[in-house]
């Protein structure tokens, strides 16, 4: 009887630590989202992201990179939360759309990702800068996000190296083009405010990449129009075509894909894309 004890004691405690694997891989995340190391903290924040919204724990502690003191870091968690979907950090990636400029315009992306409206706005903001005319009408919450933003170009001094990633792929464009192709401070942001709002299904997003094909920066007219060939309709084209004459490269060959991409679509493709125009 007591060997049956034993044994039963055994396989208990076995099955028990057994069902358990993860209490030690917590441990390893917490530790590492706390160290010293900004660097760690930041690879922490990013291996919580990839558990998913699901986890309420991998959410408050990405939440806390939000608070952190390096900017960075700030930046890498509202990025990571974004990724995450994780729809209950909105009122704190709105807080953080107070912040320096890169974890603001991450902050942005996160929010619009996840279909808020003062991200969205950020985003306009940035693509529109300080130019007067501006296209459509703007829904209150946009117009509200907008005007929150005392000098939106200064949410555009994102990195030349993220722009021109998003706007040609990753190591597509050399770092002399990407300092060439975003020379004023806002340039980056706007391209990339444009590819953000390539994801956007609202019609007003596809009325502002249209209007941006006639941004004074050639990165950003690139980008716009790289983001119409994910975006744009059968009615983009027409907006497209004068850039086959631009007076840069990388713009007319960018407008000429786009081009081949929207005409190529097929006729159910081209109405799911088209929208009412404000």
């Amino acid at each position: 009887m007591s060997r049956l004890i034993l044994l039963g004691s055994v396989a208990f405690f076995t099955l028990g630590a057994a069902g358990m694997p993860d209490r030690g891989a917590w441990d390893t995340l917490r530790e590492t989202a706390t160290s010293p190391n900004p660097d760690h903290r930041r690879q922490a924040l990013t291996a919580l992201g990839t558990i998913g919204a699901g986890n309420a724990e991998a959410v408050q502690l990405v939440e806390a990179g939000l608070h952190d003191k390096d900017p960075v870091v700030r930046q890498t968690a509202a990025t990571v939360l974004g990724t995450m979907k994780a729809t209950d950090a909105i009122p704190l990636l709105e807080q953080a759309l107070d912040d320096h400029g890169e974890v603001a315009f991450a902050a942005a992306k996160a929010l619009a990702d996840m279909g808020d409206e003062q991200g969205k706005g950020v985003l306009i903001g940035v693509l529109t800068g300080q130019r007067k005319d501006t296209p459509g009408l703007l829904t209150q919450k946009v117009r509200e996000a907008k005007q929150k933003i005392r000098h939106p170009e200064q949410l555009g001094f994102m990195g030349a190296k993220e722009a021109s990633g998003a706007l040609l792929g990753p190591a597509s464009l050399g770092i002399v083009a990407a300092q060439e192709a975003f020379k004023d401070g806002g340039a980056p942001g706007r391209a990339l405010a444009a590819t953000y709002l390539a994801r956007d299904s609202d019609p007003y997003a596809l009325t502002l990449l249209e209007w941006a094909l006639a941004d004074t920066n050639w990165g950003v007219r690139a980008a716009a129009a790289k983001a119409l060939g994910e975006r744009g309709n059968s009615a983009s084209i027409g907006k497209l075509e004068p850039l086959l004459k631009d007076g840069h490269h990388a713009v007319r060959v960018m407008a000429a894909a786009s081009i081949v991409r929207l005409t190529n679509r097929t006729g159910t493709e081209i109405q799911s894309a088209d929208r009412t125009r404000p």
